[in-house]
């Protein structure tokens, strides 16, 4: 495999760089598949319907794909306001480009197609994927495509026609379209292909819930507030004719399925709304982020290591507009690691498209993707080269420090209000929930109980004659024999899978869901015995406890209950002579 990127200016200079990579293709040994990667900075579709003439009539056989894109990439160099044109030779594999017009077939229909000829190729290793419109929704084309093989790799990212945000143009040999995606499926025996990316932003700020949407693309509000006001209130970022510019480099940073995603802002709509470059679902927690222009530098060598060991011929590389937009000046530090590895080209996109180690296909942001391919095992070259020192440039080395304050009191932020959160709802004294907290908690389990039936327990204790304990032994005392009965409580609750906590005093409120009415008392009397045996006072002396045990039945309510269970611990202590469990099963 040999990879031959040019930097295009007009007719006559692609004439020569045809004729150069035709001279190179007849020292091979063989050539099988020609790929033509094209991208450039306008629409111009006589231009380019000349361009495809001229590469045809040296390579008829040649499969041609591109985009239009804001900025472009060769041999680890930005490129803005120009051509990048790559041929990619095989001597043992194959490629074959098609296209989907999404005015034509929907977009599952669209990944039903390239599922069928992914299947039929058994040799398949990859597939590049670009798309253009942003309007269109790409996700029913993945989620059938991500059926295919798991060892296929996908690729790949989502254009713009070159004026930062507006409807992109993507286009074939034989197709231009601005309603679908272009798609390259690489095969062969031989084909090795791997994948590696970089991320290097990080989470700001506390956790907002995604509670209404639009569609998957459009958040209307967060935590019930219109989404707009996060970028106003925390940004001072308004809705006008900037917030792309400004808002392009603060995503929103979550998880799903355990991978780390982020999304960033693509515009803001008069209600509030704002459009995000790839999908959210109501229910996911979010947070805002930021760029460590340090770790994305730190990064970048990270990634020319593992991309070194693989001995590429050839690279791809796909990147995120906002990585350009953070780091200006020193995108080309970055960029620069693959002028060690391969000949490369590529494109800057508003959306990267990856495959998860489950299979999944994704679109993700604010990510470098580098896509390494060779025949065979691959040979060392002489553009490899040690990996040297990236350094910023004094303005991003000031910024790199300030990252640095944000990080760290984002982290005593994060600090604080969990510890804070701790006190909120664990009892400072035993180290079981509280009464408020336990309260919540029962209500939560009586509702799922209301939905599923399944058997829900609860009992309640408190300690015989404590106030007497506390007259005789003194409160220390008294809060040590509390602490003593709440590990009791912890450990057959935890066996129990039960939730725990202090209602007040000396009075504790556990409940036990998918525990029996009698499970329920053998847990109560653990309890009852552990304390007996306990020998915090006197030998005279011992400390009893009294409990009652009930079960949720149809209709009930959490007062319903706790009304129940007081009933049943009053009996014990009343009627049975403490230092006993009662259950009470009727009303």
């Amino acid at each position: 495999m040999k990879q031959f990127p040019f930097l295009v200016h007009g007719r006559k200079e692609l004439l020569a760089d045809v004729e150069q990579v035709r001279q190179e293709a007849k020292k091979m040994k063989a050539l099988s598949g020609v790929l033509v990667s094209i991208f450039m900075n306008r629409a111009d579709p006589a231009m380019l319907q000349d361009m495809k003439q001229m590469i045809c009539a040296a390579f008829p056989e040649a499969q041609i794909i591109g985009a239009v894109s804001t900025v472009e990439i060769i041999d680890g160099c930005l490129i803005e306001n120009d051509i990048v044109v790559n041929f990619t030779l095989m001597e043992c594999s194959s490629v074959r480009v098609m296209s989907f017009d999404f005015r034509m077939e929907d977009s599952e229909a669209a990944g039903r197609s390239l599922l069928a000829v992914l299947d039929a190729d058994r040799h398949a290793a990859a597939v590049e994927v670009i798309s253009a419109g942003f309007h269109l929704n790409i996700n029913p084309f993945f989620r059938q495509a991500s059926r295919a093989r798991r060892e296929i790799l996908f690729f790949g990212g989502l254009a713009d026609d070159g004026s930062l945000g507006q409807n992109g143009m993507v286009f074939t040999q034989d197709a231009l379209l601005r309603h679908g995606i272009a798609v390259a499926i690489f095969s062969g025996k031989k084909l090795h292909v791997q994948t590696s990316s970089s991320f290097g932003w990080k989470p700001l700020g506390r956790f907002m819930t995604v509670t209404k949407m639009d569609g998957e693309f459009c958040v209307q509000e967060l935590d019930g507030k219109p989404a707009m006001d996060v970028f106003e209130r925390y940004l001072d970022i308004g809705n006008d004719d900037r917030f792309l510019t400004e808002a392009l480099t603060f995503p929103f940073y979550f998880e799903r399925n355990g991978v780390v995603l982020a999304r960033h802002p693509r515009r803001c709509l008069k209600d509030g709304s704002v459009m995000f470059g790839a999908d959210f679902r109501v229910g996911e927690r979010v947070r805002l982020a930021y760029g460590d222009p340090g770790e994305i530098i730190d990064n970048a060598l990270v990634l020319q290591n593992k991309m070194a060991s693989f001995r590429p011929e050839a690279v791809f590389v796909v990147s995120c507009v906002a990585r350009w937009m953070l780091l200006g000046s020193d995108t080309e530090q970055e960029l620069s690691i693959t002028r060690r590895l391969a000949p490369s080209a590529g494109f800057y996109a508003y959306g990267e498209f990856m495959r998860t180690a489950d299979g999944q296909i994704m679109v993700s942001n604010m990510t470098l993707v580098l896509i390494g391919m060779r025949e065979g095992l691959g040979k060392d070259s002489v553009r490899r080269a040690p990996s040297q020192p990236l350094h910023l440039r004094p303005h991003r080395s000031i910024m790199a420090h300030l990252v640095h304050f944000i990080e760290r009191t984002t982290q005593e932020l994060e600090e604080s209000n969990a510890a804070l959160y701790r006190l909120a709802r664990i009892d400072y004294l035993t180290g079981l929930l509280n009464r408020g907290e336990t309260e919540n908690r029962l209500r939560q389990l009586m509702a799922e109980f209301q939905l599923c039936r399944q058997p829900v327990a609860v009992f309640m204790l408190d300690v015989d004659d404590f106030k007497l304990v506390n007259d005789r032994f003194g409160h220390a005392m008294g809060d040590c024999i509390l602490q003593l009965l709440a590990g009791i409580i912890r450990e057959v609750s935890d066996k129990a899978h039960a939730v725990a906590g202090r209602w007040g005093g000396d009075e504790f409120l556990a409940v036990c869901p998918d525990l029996s009415l009698e499970e329920a008392r053998g847990a109560a009397e653990q309890i009852r015995k552990h304390v007996a045996d306990m020998d915090p006072l006197s030998e005279k002396d011992r400390v009893t406890v009294s409990i009652g045990v009930v079960a949720a039945r149809t209709g009930d309510t959490a007062e319903t209950v706790f009304a129940r269970v007081d009933r049943a611990l009053y009996e014990a202590k009343q009627l049975r002579g403490k230092n006993t469990v009662v259950i009470r099963e009727e009303p």
